[in-house]
């Protein structure tokens, strides 16, 4: 019966694959495409500020119910996290081309490779999880732009908005052994992803 399962199993999760990556180039041209139609009509001195609020708002309108997945079941899918990254990597794409601001479309992505990378490593101690770490590609693409420091600041941030749901579990854990003290990390990553690029636009 095992490898019954297993074999059906596989062909679900190789069909799973192709149909995210299509996801991610649908929400990747999705991104530019809104990036352009949001910034081109406007006068020259406006696209770079309009575009960034819009980034905000796109980052927003999909991570905050990621945030509550996460909150209810413990998970962050990869449905929503790999396409958000793609989508933003496509909307900075399409306001490098209306601004011309290229070198922020290139710092972008280079945060994102290298919080990814420190994401990775920090996961190996164990307070991170896989989804968290696949968060970090879009928090690097919407903090990038404005600093490759910033998506370090947010991660810091996480882990002080963290730490009262921390120690709430902590004491239960030690009342009732064996309990369920995994903490959701989505949504504090979220929260202080917010609040500091909206930091880095208007102060």
């Amino acid at each position: 019966m095992t490898t019954e399962h297993t074999r059906t199993g596989e062909p679900q999760q190789r069909s799973a694959a192709p149909r995210l990556l299509l996801w991610c180039v649908g929400a990747l041209v999705a991104g530019f495409a809104l990036s352009a139609a949001l910034t081109a009509p406007l006068e020259a001195d406006s696209r770079l500020g309009v575009g960034e609020w819009g980034a905000v708002a796109m980052f927003a309108v999909v991570a905050v119910p990621l945030a509550v997945v996460d909150g209810r079941t413990r998970r962050l899918p990869n449905a929503g996290t790999f396409p958000l990254a793609a989508a933003l990597l496509g909307y900075w794409a399409g306001l490098a081309t209306t601004t011309g601001q290229w070198q922020l479309l290139a710092q972008a992505a280079i945060t994102a490779a290298g919080i990814f990378a420190i994401a990775a490593v920090i996961a190996l101690i164990g307070t991170l999880a896989a989804g968290d770490i696949k968060l970090f590609l879009a928090i690097g693409l919407l903090t990038g732009w404005f600093s490759w420091l910033l998506p370090v600041y947010a991660l810091v941030m996480a882990y002080v908005l963290a730490i009262p749901h921390a120690g709430v579990l902590l004491a239960r854990r030690r009342r009732t052994p064996g309990a369920d003290t995994h903490l959701p990390f989505g949504p504090y990553l979220v929260a202080a992803t917010l609040l500091v690029t909206v930091a880095a636009i208007t102060l």
